[in-house]
């Protein structure tokens, strides 16, 4: 995508901002006991976002609004959804606490290392302060008593949550309320590398110590054949981000071994260095390809074959894909290399795949 093409693209909001919105609305409405029609917010970079408010019922015990979730250009699962928020007024609890509830379609935490207590609704941290500040404020303002219970809810949620990798981090029943910035930017790169961050933080405090990375859902059921005593929260998608899923897991200080698994294409550009697997990022480097196989000791004619491959997986016509070639052990080394330097003092493997699940394995004792 070219940058001007990225600055056309439209932002939107985080469901954690839209449950905010809705949480104001509500309590408006219930302390004024009028409904609300819009309710502006105040974002965690202190700018303000005002929202529609497209449902709003209100008696004297409580009041739900509900806030469509907009999503800008970004691809996202929840982009147009309802978000609610119920709000009754407890007087049985401390001044300015807000309880969080857990409504229809939003999650419920079931593993540690999320930031939230396991039981607890899947509202991030970041979305709870916000609420949290937000709800203390109006608390405030109108000198109130006790605290506030905020059930928030997504009709559809439980459905459109099969779509997400929530339940491998332990988030079951329905979506998380989630963001960090409360804007949405299409096809972010932040927004990704937290995921990868999240699901590798499940997995540490899971009691993984052996974890492994994959690019996808293809390539985590192949390796799972491979690796069958590990756990779901052990394997983590990378997508292309390689370089910076190692650099975490080294962070995490808690991680043995770590099991990386790379299809043919992108483990031609992992050999190279390349961090970033994106086609938009890496071209096919042919020349790359043939000298590899002019050191793995193949013949002029084939080196030169792969000079005019059109397609990285159109190697396989000239050298099979098959576990003892040459040609893929030094690639597999060579990737090795590149993995190894990212991750010292923690155990390495190295997995190349190809789309049949066919596995050449590459590990310590290979490098002895």
């Amino acid at each position: 995508m070219q940058e001007n093409e990225a600055q056309r693209l439209r932002y939107g909001y985080t469901t954690g901002s839209c449950a905010t919105a809705a949480t104001v609305a509500a309590l408006s409405a219930l302390l004024n006991q009028e409904a609300q029609q819009t309710v502006t917010i105040v974002l965690p970079s202190e700018d303000s976002a005002t929202f529609t408010v497209e449902e709003c019922f209100v008696d004297s015990r409580g009041a739900l609004c509900g806030v469509r979730k907009d999503a800008g250009d970004d691809p996202d699962v929840t982009d147009g959804l309802i978000i609610r928020s119920e709000v009754t007024i407890r007087k049985d609890i401390p001044r300015g606490t807000v309880l969080f509830l857990q409504g229809e379609g939003v999650g419920r935490v079931t593993l540690s290392g999320l930031g939230i207590p396991v039981g607890e609704p899947a509202v991030n941290p970041v979305p709870r302060h916000m609420i949290m500040r937000a709800v203390r404020s109006l608390l405030k303002k109108y000198r109130v008593e006790g605290g506030v219970a905020v059930t928030l809810s997504i009709p559809g949620g439980k459905e459109v949550a099969k779509r997400t990798m929530n339940e491998k981090v332990g988030v079951v029943d329905g979506l998380s309320i989630i963001g960090t910035s409360g804007i949405v930017v299409p096809y972010s790169e932040e927004a990704y590398i937290e995921s990868i961050r999240r699901s590798l933080r499940v997995a540490l405090y899971s009691g993984c110590r052996d974890v492994a990375i994959v690019a996808g859902a293809r390539s985590e059921k192949h390796l799972k054949k491979l690796l069958p005593d590990f756990p779901d929260q052990a394997f983590v998608h990378y997508g292309n981000r390689i370089g910076v899923t190692l650099e975490i897991i080294r962070e995490c200080a808690g991680f043995e071994s770590v099991t990386v698994s790379v299809m043919l294409a992108k483990a031609t550009k992992l050999a190279q260095g390349e961090l970033d697997l994106s086609s938009r990022n890496v071209a096919v480097n042919r020349d790359f390809i043939a000298g590899l196989a002019s050191s793995a000791g193949y013949d002029n004619d084939i080196c030169h074959s792969l000079l005019d491959i059109s397609l990285v997986r159109n190697i396989v016509k000239s050298i099979p894909f098959r576990k003892g070639e040459p040609f893929y052990r030094e690639l597999s080394r060579e990737c090795y290399r590149v993995c190894g330097r990212l991750v010292p003092g923690i155990r390495l493997a190295f997995v190349l795949m190809n789309s049949d699940g066919i596995c050449i394995v590459r590990n310590a004792l290979d490098e002895k």
